[in-house]
């Protein structure tokens, strides 16, 4: 015991130093002209967050201690504080923690010990970080324009939001007060063929729908020429007042005043396809048609003929109307076959079916354009036979 106490002295007070030095080691510091957030990214592409060993202690501690014997596997890691100093200015402060592995020749102190950066470590981290950010300066800056295009995209879907809650509030308004209010809502039927519903009370605003003969909508409001109509859903639609005609669908001529579009009952569509017309009639010869599968309800095998050509006006107007509306339509006229023991062909052109709707041919002159097979199926040959050769 008395010969280690002198060895063990120095030892001490060796240790005792380089704790205090360690302490006193102070951290670098330097600005640089970027946003905290970038300046974080470029430290952790740069590995600065994590830690590595050191392939000596040589010139990374102070002088006295790099050539101390008994260290070994010297590692080190960085203390980091980022300090924005403005939106494009960030204080980045370092100091380096180097520690060894302390094998004490008496066996009882032996251990990991801090030592004394030097300031290398952390005067070359910033000279990196400098370097680092002035070559990625590119990717590396706030995208500002894609920051803008996500503010006006998230404005733009606020706006879509009140716009919506708007509409959704006036709607429950419209709802709580209609009551008998129904009464006296105004509606308008279309007077032509393909009137124009536009999105603006303008002749220049884009097209919502084209309308057929007898389309009837609500009006929501008047402005000097034009009226706002309801469309399906929640849309609505511009439409000139010359182009349309007050009242219910019946308040007009042509074949809906004729009452030509009622139900008609007695019969029940069974089956409908499009394909090419197989008769000799010159007008739909070979054309695509739609045809329509009719046969009697009930019992009633025999239909009078009057109801007969009824059901296929019926079926002609409805069906044209469809056709009308539907973009993708490609067919040239409707035939309906009657499945009862007289049986009964009867067919028409789409282009007399709109002529007949738009009240340019009477009741008589389109059975007259129609083809009817056989004549006395469908009422007097007399009357309405010519239809058929032609």
């Amino acid at each position: 015991m008395k010969r280690t106490g002198p060895t063990l002295l120095p030892i001490l007070i060796f240790l005792l130093a380089s704790l205090t030095k360690a302490d006193r080691s102070q951290a670098q510091e330097r600005e640089f002209p970027f946003s905290v957030a970038a300046v974080e990214r470029a430290l952790q592409q740069l590995g600065a967050y994590r830690g590595a060993r050191l392939p000596s202690l040589s010139g990374f501690i102070e002088a006295e201690r790099a050539g101390v014997p008994n260290y070994e596997r010297p590692y080190y890691e960085f203390k980091l504080d980022l300090k924005s100093l403005g939106p494009s200015q960030t204080l980045v402060s370092v100091e380096a923690n180097v520690s060894a592995w302390y094998t004490d020749p008496q066996g009882s102190n032996s251990g990991y010990q801090k030592l004394p950066s030097n300031g290398r470590l952390e005067t070359d981290l910033l000279d990196r970080l400098g370097d680092f950010l002035n070559h990625n300066q590119a990717t590396l800056a706030p995208d500002v324009r894609g920051m803008e295009q996500q503010i006006e995209s998230m404005q733009k879907q606020r706006a879509d939001a009140d716009r919506r809650i708007a509409e959704l509030e006036t709607q429950l308004q419209e709802r709580k007060t209609s009551g008998n209010e129904m009464a006296k809502k105004e509606y308008v039927a279309v007077a032509k063929t393909r009137v124009r519903i536009l999105g603006a009370p303008e002749d220049r605003a884009a097209v919502l729908l084209r309308a057929e003969p007898e389309d009837e909508f609500e009006i929501l409001e008047h402005r000097g020429g034009w009226s706002q109509v309801r469309l399906e859903g929640d849309r609505r639609g511009w439409i000139r007042n010359s182009s349309v005609r007050s009242g219910a669908l019946a308040s007009g001529g042509g074949a809906a005043a004729e009452g030509k579009l009622s139900t008609v009952p007695g019969f029940a569509v069974v089956r409908e396809i499009v394909t090419p017309f197989s008769g000799e009639w010159a007008r739909l010869k070979d054309k695509p048609a739609l045809y329509v599968w009719a046969r009697p309800q009930g019992s009633a095998l025999n239909m009078v003929a009057g109801d007969k050509l009824q059901f296929a006006e019926h079926i002609f107007m409805e069906r044209y109307r469809e056709a009308a509306h539907d973009s993708r339509n490609s067919v040239a006229g409707v035939v309906v076959i009657f499945l009862d023991q007289r049986g009964g062909v009867a067919a028409a052109s789409l282009e007399d079916i709109r002529f007949w709707a738009e009240g340019r041919l009477t009741s008589t002159a389109f059975i007259k354009n129609c083809s009817l097979d056989p004549p006395g199926a469908f009422g007097n040959p007399a009357a309405v036979g010519r239809g058929a050769n032609r």
